[in-house]
């Protein structure tokens, strides 16, 4: 289970498949997002790189992997680090994840599509697709659109 694409067989999939299946499940919310948070830790040990260094990055690369992120130490540490910073100079990203004002209860209507596609995010950087999440595609009616417009220039 050394190789990111092993992990993300045996418990990134099977854990976001539970999720997909009890959507509503905040226990299952945390724990996909700690298994998608912890793909990192594959990665950095095949590449001999520290896993705070490629987490970073991998933040930088991909919003949903970073909201996923904020999610895990949310439920972890109360707080994410980016929920401690003040509300001057951010937004409230826990509110925006569906927590209320106290953190007690939460939406995880949206949250579901963030989960979903940062582990879509994961398995890129492994090369792999889950089975049940193929890349999306270009919808039909955008690549009519996109036709008629070039055939306009």
């Amino acid at each position: 289970m050394n190789t990111l694409a092993r992990y993300l067989q045996l418990i990134v999939d099977p854990t976001f498949d539970e999720f997909h299946l009890d959507r509503g499940s905040v226990r299952l919310a945390f724990l996909t997002s700690v298994a998608i948070y912890h793909s990192v830790d594959r990665v950095a040990e095949a590449t001999g790189r520290r896993p705070a260094h490629l987490r970073q990055l991998w933040c930088r690369e991909s919003t949903e992997f970073r909201l996923v992120d904020i999610m895990a130490h949310h439920f972890k540490h109360v707080k994410s680090a980016d929920e401690r910073i003040p509300l001057s100079r951010g937004l409230p990203i826990g509110r925006a994840l569906g927590f209320n004002e106290a953190g007690d209860t939460m939406d995880l209507r949206n949250l579901y599509f963030v989960i979903r596609d940062a582990v879509r995010f994961v398995h890129r950087k492994a090369g792999t697709e889950h089975p049940a999440l193929p890349e999306p595609s270009v919808l039909p009616r955008r690549r009519a659109v996109a036709r008629r417009a070039s055939k306009t220039q």
